[in-house]
């Protein structure tokens, strides 16, 4: 293996090295000074890898003459006694072949991989055999996770045998050790409680800091132990003085402090110069405790604000309470307020005082989230209004429903976040009274009607769908001159349109769609606002209600003087009412604005009740990630890698987080998915007890709960979403299909069939039954696929087929169902198969059923007759 000309001399100057260190080795071995051979090749080992980082992975390779005489030396001064002693095999300084090959044997692993040393540390914890996991932390022949090495220090720390020598090598072996003891990830998350011997160690890896850092030639980054912080005002005061690498300045000038050591720390730095104080002020913020440095600048009324900022999330747009930020920038006055951002920068601070105002609106407009966050707090300007503020934060959620999955959410609760400090800035006490305030403005403030010379120009309401309309002399024309179109008036009539009908549009499919999947209450008011609004008014009549009698109807049947609540069709299922209320809803033609009495409906099976806390439902199907990422996205989940614990989670309500695990390669959208389970665990919110789990095992994402102590709504959401995902991102051989549609399907067509009286038609199970004149046929109602009895298929796929409903078919839901109205036209269409003149289905009805059909078009003349047409 040739090596790269830049690292040709340093392979040089290390293999040198190395050769003395083996001479060295060589006179010890002569001498039998085992220990000494035992720092000597701890010293070449930690040479080798300092100089393979060094070389990238160049100096190893051209090792082979120098490890061979270093296995010969050690094999002689370390010889084996008894191979099947694990312990006696691990103890020895060198990792020589022969040792190696023993252990891979006793282990039954491959040789040439690295042997992995953790099953081996569970058993001598459970033994608490102390001599063996001294070893195990010594030993250069294996490996072992973080988590089995901390653990090891902490049965070592129970055990009285926890000494210096054992922590520094673990220490060096592995520098970022102190996120197991501590119980952190490297992402800042809890992931369990800091273990007993953390204070020990803590002692040890100080008291190594500080020899590394105090040397003659000090350590540098690379060689300090991280993630625990130092203790003592030796490190900050070491800080000060450190001409070496940023980052150990960065590090010991965090130490944890006392109150008397911080005080020290500024009696220190009042005589200092500036730049020292603003770094030293900078390294206290990364500790927590900056305002006690805060007398240097003058800023000592700023602590309370101070503190506000730094109690901020970083990264994160959070709401904040604009009456205590302003309260505690009074406190400090607007000239410290501002000196203090000078300090420590925050746009949301600086936008309480409206003093970033064009930085914020550019962030905004590139969707920056914290930016978003920001602007809802910036102060009112003299030319705007809280209508003009709320239209240009829905102007951002438009553009931010274009974002990719994850970001979508993010920035969606930005967005949330600005409307509620929004309010705060308009003195409205919530942000949904704000919001349709400002949508009831919207839909009252601007006019209706206008005139452009001859022409009256109007806007209409069809239910929710504002319209149009252009007449002369009292007669409708069907599309507007280009005079009137060309006129500022029909203008803004038009964006006022536009206004409505994204007003609608965020009604149902924000508002409604959340009423009805939550179960949601409204109160008296909250439904007053609503229903002052031209949308509102058109949907919420046509949903089933439940009022605090606990009677169910529609809007107006229902006692709206107290709260009143959205019917999730699960509650209808348990009073054994569903069908009836859907026959109802089709008989009285009203159309609901989302799928409420005819919503997919998902309930526990025996399966899943004897499973306990885990849903295998959809477990083994194949999606598309990219689109199963987009579907998940849409309705409310977050995707995460494949590493995660869960590859997808939903906030469900009540503090639980539906958890999905799927298998892939990578992220979600890089290639096809494997579905697997789903359970729902506490979210850390909650007391865990309240659902059969042991108070205090509730870590975020940690505990399942038992499927029968979910919500049925919820339950049932979390499933509707998953089948959505199999339906229709599915990549398997076979397509899958779903029982909850079909079911679905048939509850329509069964109650068109009570309302229209087709007797031809029935339903069973998942299949249509029409009984033509030329054939009987069943229809799938999830696939649409069409059995011709007694057997074969026929095939139905004119051009234009489904584009519209059936003449005769009523979809008592205003959700785009496309392939439901397929479906249930093909099924219609076949009731009158009598008037099919397709050639293509006549001739496959001549060979289905063995007779000829009758064409009732002369010879020559060919029409395809779609399911839209009426004959």
């Amino acid at each position: 293996m040739d090596i790269p000309e830049i690292y040709i001399d340093v392979v040089r100057e290390q293999r040198e090295a190395l050769w003395r260190l083996v001479d060295q080795a060589r006179v010890l071995a002569k001498a039998g000074d085992l220990a000494g051979l035992r720092d000597t090749a701890e010293e070449i080992r930690l040479r080798i890898e300092q100089g393979d980082d060094q070389t990238i992975g160049n100096l190893a390779p051209h090792l082979g003459d120098i490890v061979s005489e270093l296995d010969d030396l050690y094999d002689t001064s370390f010889p084996v006694d008894r191979p099947d002693d694990v312990t006696g095999l691990l103890d020895a300084p060198w990792p020589t072949a022969h040792r190696k090959s023993l252990l891979a044997a006793s282990l039954g692993s491959d040789v040439r991989h690295r042997q992995l040393l953790d099953e081996i540390a569970e058993q001598a914890i459970a033994a608490a055999d102390i001599h063996l996991l001294r070893v195990l932390v010594f030993t250069p022949l294996g490996t072992l996770r973080r988590e089995s090495v901390a653990q090891i220090l902490d049965t070592l720390h129970r055990a009285g045998g926890l000494d210096a020598t054992v922590v520094e090598r673990a220490f060096t072996d592995d520098r970022y050790l102190g996120y197991a003891i501590i119980g952190h990830s490297p992402n800042g998350d809890a992931t369990s409680p800091p273990l007993t011997c953390a204070d020990t160690v803590r002692n040890h890896v100080d008291a190594l800091t500080w020899r590394l850092v105090s040397a003659p030639a000090p350590a540098d980054w690379d060689e300090l132990p991280k993630v625990l912080v130092p203790r003592g005002l030796r490190f900050a005061h070491a800080a000060l003085s450190w001409h070496g690498d940023q980052r150990v300045a960065d590090h010991l000038g965090a130490a944890e402090l006392t109150d008397e050591e911080r005080t020290a720390l500024l009696d220190l730095l009042r005589d200092r110069p500036v730049e020292e104080q603003r770094r030293a002020f900078e390294w206290r913020l990364r500790a927590g405790d900056a305002d006690t440095l805060l007398p240097l600048f003058g800023l000592e009324r700023a602590a309370a604000l101070l503190r506000l900022i730094r109690a901020m999330p970083v990264g994160e747009a959070t709401r904040q309470n604009r009456a205590v930020l302003l309260a505690a920038i009074e406190d400090a006055g607007a000239d410290a307020a501002r000196r203090l951002l000078e300090l420590e920068p925050n746009e949301l601070v600086s936008a309480v005082i409206g003093g970033n105002r064009a930085q914020v609106v550019k962030r905004v407009k590139h969707n920056a989230l914290q930016g978003i966050a920001a602007f809802g707090m910036l102060p009112l300007a003299p030319d705007e209004t809280v209508l003009d503020r709320y239209l240009a934060l829905r102007e951002s959620a438009k553009k931010g429903a274009k974002l990719g999955p994850n970001r979508r959410h993010s920035h969606a609760a930005a967005i949330a976040v600005a409307l509620d400090h929004l309010a705060q800035v308009a003195g409205v006490a919530e942000a949904s009274r704000l919001e349709w305030d400002c949508e009831a403005r919207i839909a009252t403030t601007t006019p209706t009607e206008s005139e452009v010379g001859d022409y009256r120009i109007a806007l209409r309401f069809d239910g929710a769908d504002p319209t149009m309309t252009v007449s002369r002399a009292g007669k409708a024309l069907k599309s507007p001159p280009a005079t009137v179109r060309a006129d500022p008036a029909y203008q803004v009539l038009r964006e006022h349109q536009e206004r409505l009908r994204d007003q609608a549009r965020r009604m149902r499919t924000g508002l409604v769609e959340r009423l009805v999947a939550t179960a949601g209450t409204l109160t008296p008011d909250e439904l007053a606002r609503l229903l002052s609004l031209p949308a509102g008014a058109a949907m919420l009549p046509a949903l089933l209600w439940r009022d605090r009698a606990g009677v169910i109807d529609l809007l107006d049947h229902v006692d709206t003087t107290g709260p009143v609540t959205a019917v999730h069709p699960v509650e209808l299922h348990g009073r054994g009412v569903l069908a009836d209320w859907q026959a109802e809803i089709v008989r009285r033609r009203l159309r609901q604005p989302v799928k409420q009495a005819f919503r997919e409906l998902y309930v526990l099976t025996p399966a899943e009740r004897e499973a306990g806390d885990v849903s295998r439902r959809f477990a083994g199907q194949t999606v598309n990630g990219r689109m199963a990422g987009q579907l998940l996205s849409g309705r409310g989940w977050f995707t995460h890698g494949e590493y995660d614990d869960h590859q997808a989670t939903r906030i469900v309500g009540d503090g639980l987080i539906a958890a999905l695990r799927c298998d892939f390669h990578g992220y979600f959208g890089m290639g096809d998915v494997l579905v697997g389970e789903v359970r729902f665990l506490i979210s850390g919110h909650r007391d865990p007890g309240r659902y059969g789990a042991p108070t205090g095992s509730g870590s975020v994402g940690g505990t399942p709960v038992p499927l029968v102590d979910v919500s049925p709504v919820v339950f049932s959401e979390v499933m509707r979403d998953l089948d959505l995902v199999v339906s229709v991102a599915g990549t398997g051989p076979e397509a899958y299909l779903s029982p909850a549609q079909a079911a679905s399907r048939a509850q329509v067509l069964a109650a068109l069939i009570a309302d229209l009286g087709p007797a031809r038609v029935t339903v069973e199970g998942h299949s249509a039954v029409v009984r033509g004149t030329r054939a009987t046929y069943r229809v799938h109602l999830t696939s649409g696929s069409i059995h011709v009895e007694p057997g074969g298929y026929l095939c139905v796929v004119p051009a234009s087929f489904g584009a519209a409903a059936h003449r005769r078919l009523f979809l008592p839901f205003a959700d785009e169902d496309r392939m439901t109205s397929i479906i249930l036209s093909k099924v219609l269409l076949l009731a009158e198969d009598e008037k099919i003149s397709d050639p293509s289905i006549l001739t496959q009805l001549d060979s289905l059923t063995g007779t000829a059909a009758t064409r009732r078009r002369p010879a020559g003349e060919t029409r395809i007759l779609t399911a839209t047409e009426d004959e």
